[in-house]
């Protein structure tokens, strides 16, 4: 669903983080591949285009605050588990 056009980029860039989650709640991509998942017929969207839609997701509350291209933080609201993940995300640290 997070490469299907027919959804608005928000709902894209949930559904990547729901797709690409850890135990933990987090989606972490190499550089430039959400923009990747996120273009269109083989084009990635640009870097202002993913920041964007990354921030109207964040507007929405349907990924954490605290999110960002390289990692995807689903809220505590919509992902939850009594224990962390043996191993740190990269990028945030959290366990």
């Amino acid at each position: 669903m997070a490469q299907d056009s027919r959804h608005q980029l928000a709902y894209r860039v949930h559904f990547a983080a729901i797709g690409w989650a850890d135990r933990h709640g987090h989606a972490a991509f190499e550089p430039g591949r959400l923009a990747a998942l996120l273009g269109m017929e083989g084009k990635r969207l640009s870097d202002q285009s993913t920041r964007n839609a990354v921030a109207r997701a964040k507007d929405l509350h349907l990924i954490s605050a605290r999110s960002g291209a390289a990692c995807l933080m689903l809220p505590p609201h919509l992902f939850q588990k009594a224990k962390g993940a043996p191993v740190p995300c990269r990028l945030h640290q959290d366990r």
